[in-house]
């Protein structure tokens, strides 16, 4: 709420807070997927369905990237410089979701420190065989994809960032202290050791997300200015609803094995 209340007012900021609100059982559902997780030690065929499930929620910067390409398609197609040039400031604020994601500033790649995180849990690097994704998940990368790559409204792409980047800052800050606790007191990892474990989601605590979600804000406003559109505040709200019950499925799909 603090990083919503930090919004402009308006529609967007008004459509995000009316979503989180209404989804509360949503939300209590994904809690209770990460409070079972983190409150004992699991069969390593549970853990694996987990993290190769839960990593279809994130992980998503190449469509962030497939979308910022499918701006650039448009802004080549118009016939003047400035609008051009208004489209490729679009593309600038999504590549600023990204920069982290990829090692722009020579950072080891976020897709290294989840797989590296998932496998020193798990035991090896199994995880990844797409026989442990759950249909859920499976279905909300299918969702994240059509929405990103292949809608035609490319304002339904950028909407869809602007609550996946929301969201992740509200459940990396929730489950941060988590693991922390996890590791060491369930699955005896040295402290030390943990740390350096964990660092897929401390590199996205504090300001990083909120940082995403200000660059995600950034897009979807610099689009509707140069396009001439205003998003709809009551498709705006169900989309972003969608999106949290989607999720939710997807992480309520694992409670029966975690408990």
């Amino acid at each position: 709420m603090p990083v919503l209340d930090g919004m402009p007012a308006g529609p967007l900021r008004t459509s995000l807070s009316s979503a989180f609100t209404e989804e509360r059982e949503a939300l209590r559902a994904i809690e209770e997927s990460f409070v079972l997780l983190t409150s004992k030690p699991h069969d390593p065929e549970h853990l694996k369905r987990f993290f190769q499930s839960w990593a279809q929620t994130n992980n998503s910067a190449a469509s962030v990237s497939g979308l910022a390409c499918r701006i650039t398609l448009k802004a080549r197609e118009l016939p003047g410089d400035a609008e051009q040039l208004d489209h490729y400031r679009v593309v600038d604020s999504l590549q600023r979701i990204t920069d982290e994601d990829f090692g722009a500033r020579g950072e080891i790649l976020h897709a290294d420190l989840y797989h590296r995180m998932a496998t020193a849990i798990c035991g090896d690097d199994s995880w990844q065989l797409l026989r442990y994704r759950s249909p859920a998940a499976q279905e909300f990368r299918a969702r994240l994809a059509k929405q990103r790559l292949r809608d035609k409204d490319l304002l339904t792409g950028l909407l869809h960032t602007l609550i996946h980047e929301v969201y992740t800052h509200g459940e990396v800050e929730l489950i941060h202290p988590m693991f922390q606790e996890w590791l060491p007191s369930h699955l005896q990892f040295p402290v030390g050791e943990a740390r350096k474990v964990l660092a897929w989601i401390t590199v996205h605590t504090g300001g990083t997300e909120t940082n995403h979600f200000r660059h995600a804000t950034d897009a979807v406003e610099r689009y509707c200015a140069v396009s001439g559109t205003t998003p709809d505040a009551q498709a705006a709200t169900e989309l972003f609803r969608a999106y949290l019950r989607a999720k939710a499925a997807v992480m309520e799909d694992l409670v029966p094995v975690l408990r």
